[in-house]
């Protein structure tokens, strides 16, 4: 049986939708996350005030922004953490 997961949350703010990037390219930096299929991280461009370009985002790089939230901010993420202690142990 399936637990009981909280549905993703899009972002309701810019600031939101920037934490959960800049999120995904500290990931990719530290080697937790895997850059095959991210070829849209190599797309994003910053204005001169610092701020992400939101044009330059495309729709997989959105997407996997919010997945990856989802897995280290929700009870889903608690869950899988959990899951992969018991397989270690």
């Amino acid at each position: 049986m399936l637990p009981n997961i909280t549905p993703m949350q899009p972002p309701s703010t810019r600031k939101e939708f920037e934490e959960r990037i800049n999120l995904v390219l500290e990931l990719l930096h530290t080697g937790k996350m895997h850059p095959r299929g991210m070829e849209g991280m190599l797309n994003i461009k910053f204005l001169p005030n610092g701020r992400i370009d939101m044009l330059s985002i495309d729709e997989s790089t959105r997407l996997s922004a919010n997945t990856m939230h989802m897995m280290h901010t929700t009870d889903m993420g608690e869950k899988l953490r959990e899951l992969e202690s018991e397989s270690e142990g």
